[in-house]
């Protein structure tokens, strides 16, 4: 991931969290496996679902 899409991610997460919603440690990481091409959104989205309190 280059510079300019981390900085782009912390900017959109940054913008989600002035909206009044929670942006916690863990869904930033969930973005970065994303931007990196490390998980696909429908397998994501089956292990946010899988978590605790979902």
């Amino acid at each position: 991931m280059s510079d300019r899409e981390y900085d782009a991610l912390r900017s959109a997460l940054a913008s989600t969290r002035m909206e009044g919603f929670e942006v916690t440690d863990q869904t930033e990481q969930d973005c970065l496996r994303l931007l990196r091409g490390e998980v696909s959104v429908a397998d994501l989205v089956k292990e946010i679902m899988g978590r605790p309190g979902k």
